[in-house]
């Protein structure tokens, strides 16, 4: 069976990205104890936006491996060379591709419109949000963690370096 999770970092006022659309900002916080590998060890397949895509194609790597992509796109993608699949603007046919992909994880990486939009569908099973202890005021991508119609907090984990993991779950 495919869970489909959205894993992603934020600052304490919810931003994603700051006010020159740059997640660089995060990098000081990602520290092994976060679970990263771990999480991407058991994921089978990644959603992103078509505008994430293509400046992963503009820098010719994809940064996922073996792991195959499922971008929303009516229009042919630049080939990089890895397994990636264009399906129509419909949340529900991107999850359907994903989780054809195999029983694991599927991971909506990235864009939080996309990521919403799939939330608002019903499709997403869980999120981890990771609140950094960071205050952006400003930034081009937003959460509003408090606002996430259909999920309540599971668990809540706090690391030493100040970050602190919340684990949504249909509720």
């Amino acid at each position: 069976m495919t869970e489909v999770v959205f894993f992603q970092a934020l600052s304490q006022d919810g931003f994603v990205t700051d006010a020159a659309g740059s997640a660089a900002w995060q990098g000081p916080y990602f520290i092994p104890e976060l679970g990263f590998h771990d999480f991407i060890a058991g994921v089978t397949a990644v959603i992103i936006a078509r505008a994430t895509y293509d400046k992963i194609a503009a820098g010719g790597k994809w940064p996922y491996g073996a792991i195959p992509g499922i971008v929303p796109s009516d229009a042919p993608l630049a080939d990089i060379g890895v397994p990636v699949t264009a399906v129509g603007d419909d949340p529900t046919a991107m999850v359907a591709a994903a989780k054809a992909k195999g029983d694991g994880t599927a991971w909506v990486q990235g864009d939080t419109d996309l990521a919403m939009r799939l939330i608002a569908e019903g499709l997403v099973d869980r999120l981890d949000l990771f609140v950094m202890p960071a205050t952006l005021g400003h930034g081009t991508e937003h959460i509003d963690r408090h606002h996430l119609p259909g999920f309540v907090v599971a668990s809540s984990t706090n690391f030493a370096n100040g970050v602190t993991r919340l684990r949504y779950v249909r509720g």
